[in-house]
């Protein structure tokens, strides 16, 4: 029984390659999130019309984080948000709420999530990032709002993509909005290097994000819920899963110990 469940925390410490995008493994507090595109945002220099960049918001969401069903997460195209004359989306720099390097014109904090194209070259500065991603507003340990920046400048590689390119990127991207990080894992939409079209998520990300937004049990013992960059760095190793989801994960592991020692006497005893 001792060497079951020895691989069995084996398993549970190798099954996991997702990483978190802060240190203090932050989420949407609450679970319907809207996710907008700013009125005054132009995408022409990534080969988009805003309602184009609208049109691949509802794919992005519905055929991948909306898929899980162990999750309580639920996204929403919310359509074009009015920000009257505000260009700052198109503009400015993209900071995080604890980043003091950034000086000048900044991208405000946000609600929900924001999706913009931009041409500042501190944000990309090279054709071949094709998008950035920021929580930009927390509350305690809570993201209020972060903020999607689709590569805008002349030259962007953005523009070349194919549109089920385009909106794996988008997915990506949006992967970090809510809270994950990069994997390590090839097979996942959160892989830290482009790898062409992704129809689908990986097991890796279902894994993070029901992590994070956990399908939860009410009173009556009913589930409860509904359902940077594209290159880069890997993040370093230890912002895995939640230490209530891991703890959740031994009890079963001790469940399933017990059960398979059983089977094995038994097994040995009518042998």
């Amino acid at each position: 029984m001792k060497l079951i469940f020895l691989i069995f925390l084996f398993f549970i410490n190798s099954a996991f390659a997702y990483t978190l995008n802060n240190n203090f493994g932050a989420t949407f507090k609450k679970r319907k999130v809207n996710v907008y595109v700013t009125s005054t945002t132009t995408c022409a220099n990534a080969g988009l019309t805003i309602y184009e960049l609208q049109d691949l918001i509802s794919p992005a969401i519905n055929d991948f984080w909306n898929t899980v069903p162990t999750s309580s997460l639920q996204l929403k195209n919310a359509g074009i948000l009015d920000v009257g004359s505000d260009t700052s989306y198109n503009d400015n720099e993209l900071c995080s709420f604890t980043d003091s390097a950034c000086t000048g014109a900044v991208i405000p904090a946000v609600k929900e999530i924001i999706i913009a194209c931009n041409d500042n070259t501190t944000n990309f500065d090279s054709n071949n990032i094709l998008a950035v991603t920021i929580p930009n507003n927390f509350k305690g340990r809570y993201i209020n709002g972060s903020v999607v920046l689709i590569n805008n400048r002349n030259g962007s590689a953005f523009k070349k993509l194919t549109t089920k390119e385009k909106i794996s990127v988008l997915a990506h991207e949006i992967g970090h909005a809510i809270g994950l990080g990069h994997s390590a894992e090839s097979a996942a939409l959160m892989y830290y290097k482009t790898i062409g079209t992704r129809n689908f998520l990986g097991q890796d990300d279902i894994d993070g994000v029901s992590a994070l937004y956990p399908v939860t049990f009410d009173g009556c013992g009913l589930f409860k819920g509904s359902i940077g960059d594209m290159k880069g760095p890997l993040p370093p190793k230890g912002k895995g899963p939640s230490e209530e989801y891991f703890w959740t994960l031994v009890a079963l592991g001790f469940i399933a110990s017990a059960s398979l020692s059983k089977l094995l006497k038994r097994f040995r005893k009518y042998a």
